[in-house]
């Protein structure tokens, strides 16, 4: 009785207190961007990729900043944008994948966001199942990682993501190895695979691995291990009727739209915690 009263009450709160902005906190008192269980990490390297980490060259450029582009087999530039941290990650344009950028040619090349090279020369990112994903934009949204950055959308120069003498295009790209499947619900939390992978928690795993830092469990907001109002139904406090997403989007938000509406409302998203405040998973 004392759960459903205080989950009324927090409700009709919610409604009177839409003007108040207030974010989950991190220990520490940082915001938590969440993140996914298996993440896309890229960098540009003057050395090898470290493939024994599971990292994969996508491309390769003349120098860090002002460069031309080639292909790991096509060109002997010295600098390699390596991505890694998801298992089977691979540069096939075949399959689950999706096209980073299109090449001129092999070596010396130019480069194009926008298909404007027809025979032209594509490099990809591939994963052996789940979703892989690259756009374009001045800022990267959450869960996916910076490869380079452009100077246009075609005939184009690259750099690198560091913040100095940076494109004001980045190329973003997120990758997932996971079940993204609709109508699946692989650890059994209640929420099918493709919410988790919208949102995104791990939707292999119903239960923070590590606190705070692994995001499991859709209703464990705070990722303590516990749906609580004050840990975990707060977060929707002042940002009801608001947008989610779509991804990629920087904006937490998205992590609070459990129905991937795109949309946070009290029918579609804040319900799904009756009957759940309490539980505790492991």
């Amino acid at each position: 009785m004392r759960r459903a009263t205080a989950f009324v009450a927090l409700l009709l709160g919610l409604g009177a207190l839409g003007c108040f902005a207030v974010a989950a906190l991190a220990p520490g008192g940082s915001s938590a961007a969440p993140m996914a269980a298996d993440s896309l990490t890229c960098s540009v390297k003057d050395t090898d990729c470290n493939t024994g980490a599971g990292e994969v060259e996508v491309f390769r450029m003349s120098f860090d900043s002002n460069a031309h582009a080639g292909t790991p087999g096509g060109s002997t530039y010295g600098y390699k944008v390596c991505c890694g941290g998801v298992t089977g990650l691979g540069t096939s344009c075949s399959g689950t994948y999706d096209t980073v950028l299109t090449l001129s040619a092999t070596d010396n090349a130019h480069v194009a966001s926008d298909a404007s090279y027809p025979t032209g020369v594509p490099v990809c990112l591939s994963a052996p199942t789940g979703t892989v994903n690259c756009t374009y934009g001045t800022s990267c949204g959450t869960g996916y990682a910076c490869l380079a950055t452009i100077s246009g959308t075609t005939n184009a120069h690259v750099a690198d993501c560091d913040g100095t003498d940076d494109y004001a295009t980045k190329v973003c790209c997120e990758a997932s190895a996971q079940d993204c499947s609709a109508g699946v619900d692989t650890d059994i939390d209640g929420f099918n695979n493709d919410v988790e992978c919208y949102l995104p928690t791990d939707p292999a795993d119903k239960c923070p691995d590590v606190l705070y830092t692994d995001d499991a469990w859709p209703l464990d907001t705070n990722m303590d291990t516990y749906v609580t109002v004050a840990g975990d139904v707060a977060a929707y406090m002042g940002r009801l009727g608001s947008t989610g997403g779509p991804p990629p989007s920087a904006n937490w938000r998205q992590r609070l739209d459990l129905n991937k509406d795109n949309f946070l409302t009290v029918a579609g998203d804040i319900a799904k915690f009756t009957g759940k405040l309490g539980s505790h998973c492991t």
